[in-house]
């Protein structure tokens, strides 16, 4: 086996042509957004075995701003475990050997983490919160559905493609190139089919949103914000609602609400009693004080450690 860098051009038609489905996170939306990154393709003799878009920032893996959740290599056709780790192992022996560091998650169906570490590198697990299917009112728990309750009875709830009135400052944090970038990106994703806008309207004006992007397995919660001060709930109500829409009109298989990151929004997703489904994050350099660095990055995110009280 052996790697090639490949065209954009190369890259999607091997998509096409062995997938069925293209996650929205490797497909042409992904090749807007990452202006930086290379395209690698995994081959033996004439046979063609995976594919992986890489964003490259300075001189490492790693995505310059968070325009989707995850990444994974896609394999073009089925494997044996065997196979899959030898395809894997050539895969991250690339990256870390070429690159100086390597800084990523991949998606919740990536499961050979050996590959990784074999070749030197550190899996750090996450974990997002998945349904599988509509989630039934009832079931909900009673908090949940008086909050749901009550912002059902104040607010007008509005799904649909328009992004003209969604506050793209408030739902994306960082810099203002960031925020251009993020922003640019996530519309672009709704002009071409695969996203759409939930909002709530309270006395003519919006007061909170969430952007959903989707491809024919998979819904993501992308983009969230709440305008504080105005109705208890409705964060819940809209999760509630583009869960539904998801699987009933876009025909999804999976909802993943992902960015359980911080803990306080772990605990708000813990509430729609979802299935708690882990994912891997990489964390490799060539250095000692380069892979520190990296450790020390995840482990400060801001919010993810919650400050508890010792007795």
């Amino acid at each position: 086996m052996n790697i090639v860098t490949i065209t954009e051009v190369e890259y999607l038609s091997l998509l096409m042509k062995y997938k069925k489905n293209i996650p929205i996170w490797c497909g042409q939306e992904a090749l807007n957004c990452y202006q930086n990154k290379e395209l690698i393709k995994v081959k033996k003799n004439d046979k063609d075995l995976a594919v992986f878009l890489i964003p490259i920032d300075k001189n490492g893996v790693r995505r310059k701003y968070r325009y989707f959740p995850y990444l994974m290599p896609i394999i073009l056709d089925n494997q044996n475990n065997v196979k899959l780790k030898e395809i894997y192992i050539i895969i991250f022996n690339y990256l870390f050997n070429k690159y100086d560091y390597v800084f990523v998650p991949l998606h919740p169906d990536f499961k050979l983490v050996a590959a990784i570490a074999s070749q030197g590198g550190l899996v750090e697990m996450r974990h997002t919160h998945i349904v599988n299917k509509k989630m039934i009112f009832e079931e909900l728990n009673s908090k949940l559905r008086n909050h749901i309750k009550n912002a059902k009875k104040k607010v007008e709830l509005i799904i649909d493609t328009n992004y003209q009135d969604y506050d793209f400052s408030e739902a994306i944090k960082g810099s203002k190139e960031e925020q251009d970038e993020r922003t640019k990106c996530a519309k672009k994703i709704i002009d071409n089919n695969n996203g759409y806008v939930v909002k709530v309207k309270y006395e003519n004006q919006i007061i909170a949103g969430l952007i959903i992007v989707f491809d024919n397995e998979w819904a993501y919660l992308l983009h969230s914000y709440q305008k504080k001060g105005f109705v208890r709930g409705v964060v819940s109500y809209m999760i509630l609602s583009a869960v539904d829409y998801a699987f009933d009109v876009m025909k999804v298989e999976h909802f993943d609400f992902e960015g359980s990151v911080i803990d306080e929004i772990d605990d708000f997703f813990s509430s729609f009693n979802a299935d708690i489904i882990t994912y891997p994050y990489i964390i490799f350099s060539k250095t000692k004080d380069g892979f520190e660095k990296l450790v020390n990055r995840s482990i400060n995110i801001d919010g993810r450690v919650k400050k508890y009280e010792r007795n």
